[in-house]
């Protein structure tokens, strides 16, 4: 359970827990947890409800403390990446992404023919900076991208975080923070909303963060609207099916045979392909839901049509989505990997529904402001790469 120095990170139980230990009504405990996740509250003095010298208390014993937004870059689709300064220091990505009115799957982001409904309240606001004007969605429906970890240690060849090294687990509520910190910039509420761990690090190497964190979302919201991402680190995949309530699923897969697959992710030395498939055939899966499966597409690397054959003959029979990403690329920190041409990713995609297999092509949200797949960094020096200090 988290600490009780982490107010945003308990569970009602975990509130009830507190209550009892503090000689209070267990219920007075599940009155707290409303206040502060159903109801947004962000300071005690306004839980009413609640005895003043409990407020008081609280107030001393568990400050809340939200991330900062120090950075809010906004791209021309209407995403906005937002940077967030953790109470350590830290700095963490999160992304918010206008929603799509015609459909209500939850784990899936716009086709590339669809076009996003943004606009902002204040035609005057900046593209970036941490301005406090509020823009709304006209759509009901949009979603935030989390981040799970300060970094990534999985160090995938396509991805900038990867690039810039692997960083510590965040706490549940830290997790809960950054996104009470975007949905009040944006002026938003839980209606409409849906969660993705796809920022920052891997959620599989943060049960002890994520699980909670989802346990905490689920009491606000559908699993059905809440996915997580792994790049596959499959002894933890019983970890996150196990409970009753869980959240979608999208495996980053990126190539069909294991040696292209470890050149793109190391991580596959590791937990090669045969044990990632077996995992994914092994995950529950109630009526009407799907593996997301994704794969970034990169030129000459992953993108031709035996890649994609080699692909569907390997989730034959598995109840998937294959959502496919033409590389976001980053002159700084990809140099020389490149997007396929619109050719070459039509051909993938045909040779994809030619084996029956739901594709969509992800144009990925917020590239011009480095807030798509792959471009969140929270830094910019790899400090695996920084020279070491001379000896004193």
């Amino acid at each position: 359970m988290p600490s009780p120095a982490d107010p945003l990170g308990l569970t009602p139980a975990g509130w009830e827990t507190v209550a009892d230990s503090w000689k209070e009504p267990r219920y007075r405990g599940r009155q707290i947890f409303d206040a502060l996740q159903r109801r947004g509250v962000t300071e005690y003095a306004s839980m009413r409800e609640l005895p003043g010298a409990l407020r008081e208390r609280l107030e001393a014993e568990m400050p809340l403390l939200l991330p900062q937004v120090v950075r809010r870059d906004v791209a021309a689709d209407g995403s906005a990446k937002y940077g967030l300064r953790l109470s350590d220091g830290a700095l963490i990505e999160a992304v918010l992404m206008p929603g799509e009115s015609r459909t209500a799957a939850v784990n899936e982001f716009e086709d590339a023919r669809q076009i996003s409904n943004f606009e902002f309240r204040n035609s005057n606001l900046p593209k970036s900076g941490a301005s406090n004007s509020k823009f709304a969605i006209r759509n009901s429906k949009f979603t935030v991208c989390l981040s799970s970890q300060t970094g990534c240690a999985v160090d995938c060849a396509f991805c900038v975080t990867g690039r810039l090294g692997g960083g510590r687990n965040l706490s549940t509520g830290e997790i809960l923070g950054q996104l009470r910190a975007v949905m009040a910039d944006a002026g938003l509420g839980w209606e409409g909303l849906r969660v993705v761990f796809m920022g920052m690090g891997e959620p599989f190497l943060n049960p002890e963060g994520v699980l909670p964190a989802l346990e905490i979302l689920f009491e606000m919201m559908s699993p059905r609207r809440v996915t997580v991402s792994t790049s596959g680190i499959t002894p933890a995949f019983p970890l996150f099916s196990t409970p009753a309530r869980r959240p979608n699923l999208a495996v980053s897969l990126n190539a069909a045979d294991d040696e292209t697959r470890t050149r793109l992710m190391p991580v596959n030395r590791t937990y090669p392909l045969t044990g990632l498939l077996a995992a994914m055939r092994a995950w529950p899966l109630e009526p009407r839901r799907r593996i997301t499966i994704e794969y970034v597409l990169i030129a000459g690397r992953n993108d031709s049509v035996k890649d994609a054959a080699l692909l569907a003959r390997h989730v034959s029979g598995l109840p998937v989505k294959v959502n496919v990403i033409p590389l976001n690329e980053d002159p700084d920190y990809l140099a020389g990997w490149k997007r396929p041409d619109e050719k070459t990713i039509d051909r993938f995609i045909e040779r994809l529904a030619q084996a029956r297999l739901t594709a969509t092509v992800r144009r990925s949200k917020g590239p011009d402001a480095r807030a798509a797949c792959g471009q969140l960094k929270g830094r910019m020096e790899d400090p695996r790469r920084r020279p070491k200090a001379p000896a004193p």
